[in-house]
């Protein structure tokens, strides 16, 4: 046992020894790691963001704790850069913050200390960061636009959709101010399908860019290049006047009055319980009897025209207006520029107005202004009236018409090789020309007529395993001043034999109104100004003359019913209208 004990004494003092040397080991070891003095750290920079930019960056963070801390250091490119800001502590929270700037296009990855006057330093806090430059400018693209609608002073812009992961925040236009005649700016955000726009000038350019940010925190914004646009006007169609020819449809009324669809009305014009214009069905501007006096009420419509000149007639159904041998009752038929019509009162020395009639029974129950466009216009038409106090006054319309006049050489493809607006194999369908039905008889590649691919002519034919052709008409509308016009068709090839054959007939034919009148009926309808029947034994140059005294709408063309069964063809080589 004494033994024992002795043995586990001595193992107790060698375990001591080794623990006394180890310990002696350390301590040498601390002294040589901290020769010098102590380490001092300084408090870290908390809740960094770094907020991303064009060739630059700012970072921003906060320090609560320590207040010797007199500067911090931002490093990158594995510490061969860095910047160094100064820190004055001033609360107990600062936040500290820095521009780092001429960065290339890149990501960085920034480490970040802060230091005290003795350059003790806090330990790194590590954080990544993109700059943004060049190669991301030209990846940008404007956002694409559908379409420009302008009526008048109101513009329509459509965009399509863009990828959002671009950065992509919204377009910006600057246009020109109808209202103040400035560039003003409009901003579109990319969630927006439009923009509206109720003031522009008509015929200027607006210029757009798109705006990014690379990210949501960006400090910069990128911007495309600008591009300019000038939008053209929508243009009115024809018959361009809507609702206008008794009766007149309705949009709301009462038991005798009402307001026509389709026509602009100031407060003035809607006398009768505020309703206006319609007596029934009837156009009707009335005062008097019981109704409400108009004092310079105004009816109209608003069109963009294009640049010619135009005829707009109003046949009256009945009126009491006087004209000037009234001073104190005033009724005018208008035409004036841009989106309303001018006062009563300044009808006839306004500059906007192109042109007017003052009203007077005397004159008739037929009105006829023409004016003439240089460009394309808005134009407000209609009419307007001031009646003396307590006066009964009518004035009923039956329709108003507005027609562009046809410009030389009138005709459009008129002369061989005509262009095609469908065709098949060998039948085809001219561009420009008024087709009814049954000048449509050759199948070919759906329904075809008045043109033969063999011939490469103006051809209506019929026979050799080729439908008839009964009562066909291909033709053209024009609307024409007073004048004398020759009409002049050359022929290419016919077989149709005028009045030495009965059963098939053929005319060159010319007609008032929009249609030519049928074949059987050319030669006695009280429309046809003109007409030439077709024989192959004749000269193939074909001249018609007619005179028309008032602005005319015409129809001109050509026009055959065939024997059943009997192979007829007409090939013209060319069509030509021209006024004296």
């Amino acid at each position: 046992m004494k033994t024992f004990k002795k043995q586990f004494f001595l193992l107790l003092c060698f375990v001591a020894l080794v623990l006394v040397a180890a310990c002696s080991d350390e301590m040498e070891d601390y002294r040589k790691f901290t020769e010098g003095g102590e380490i001092n750290y300084t408090e870290k920079m908390d809740s960094i963001k770094v907020f991303t930019g064009r060739e630059r960056l700012y970072l921003q963070g906060i320090v609560n704790a320590d207040p010797k801390i007199t500067s911090f250091r931002v490093y990158w490119n594995s510490k061969a850069d860095s910047v160094v800001v100064p820190v004055t502590r001033t609360k107990p929270v600062d936040t500290l913050s820095v521009y780092i700037d001429d960065l290339e296009e890149n990501i960085y990855n920034l480490e970040v200390r802060t230091y005290d006057d003795e350059l003790n330093s806090s330990i790194p806090v590590n954080i990544t960061a993109e700059v943004y430059g060049s190669r991301y400018q030209n990846t940008l693209y404007n956002r694409p636009v559908i379409s420009n609608v302008l009526i008048g002073n109101d513009l329509t812009v459509s965009y399509s959709s863009m990828d959002l992961t671009t950065g992509v925040l919204g377009t910006e236009i600057q246009y020109t101010s109808s209202n103040t005649s400035e560039i003003e700016e409009f901003y579109v955000p990319i969630d927006s399908a439009m923009a509206f726009i109720e003031d522009f000038t008509s015929g200027s350019e607006y210029q757009y860019r798109t705006i990014f940010k690379p990210e949501p925190t960006s400090i910069d914004t990128f911007y495309t290049d600008y591009q300019g646009y000038i939008p053209e006007p929508k243009l009115t169609d024809p018959p361009y006047l809507l609702n206008s020819s008794y009766p007149f449809e309705i949009l709301e009324g009462g038991s005798r009055w009402g307001t026509p669809v389709g026509w602009i009305h100031n407060e003035a014009a809607l006398s009768h319980g505020g309703y206006g214009a319609l007596d029934g069905e009837l156009f009707d501007l009335e005062s008097g009897w019981g109704e409400p006096d108009l004092i310079n009420a105004k009816v109209y419509q608003t069109v963009i025209l294009p640049a010619g000149t135009y005829a707009y007639s109003i046949n009256i159904a009945e009126t009491n207006y006087e004209g000037a041998d009234n001073n104190l009752d005033k009724a005018y038929f208008t035409v004036a520029k841009g989106p309303q019509l001018p006062d009563v009162s300044e009808v006839e020395t306004s500059s906007e107005t192109l042109a007017y009639e003052r009203v007077n029974k005397a004159n008739g129950l037929n009105s006829l202004l023409t004016f003439t466009l240089e460009e394309t216009t808005q134009l407000s038409i209609g009419v307007q009236t001031t009646n003396d106090g307590g006066a009964g006054r009518y004035l009923k319309i039956n329709s108003f018409k507005l027609n562009q006049f046809s410009k030389a050489p009138y005709l459009e493809n008129a002369v061989a090789p005509y262009k095609l607006s469908s065709s098949g194999s060998r039948w085809g369908t001219p561009e420009n020309w008024i087709h009814n039905d049954a000048a449509m008889n050759h199948t070919d590649n759906g329904p075809q007529g008045a043109y033969d691919g063999n011939s490469a002519k103006w051809d209506l034919e019929s026979g050799w395993g080729q439908p008839n052709i009964v009562n066909g008409k291909v033709y053209q509308v024009l609307f024409l001043e007073p004048g004398t016009y020759t009409y002049t068709v050359t022929i290419f090839a016919t077989n149709y034999t005028g009045t030495r054959g009965t059963s098939d007939q053929a005319y060159f034919v010319v007609a008032e109104g929009e249609t030519l009148p049928d074949v059987a009926d050319v030669e006695t309808a009280e429309e046809t100004l003109v007409y030439d029947r077709v024989d192959s034994a004749n000269d193939n140059t074909r001249i018609l003359s007619f005179t028309i005294s008032e602005p005319t709408k015409v129809a001109i063309g050509g026009e055959t019913t065939n024997e059943e069964g009997v192979g007829r063809f007409l090939q013209v080589e060319s069509f030509k209208l021209v006024k004296q």
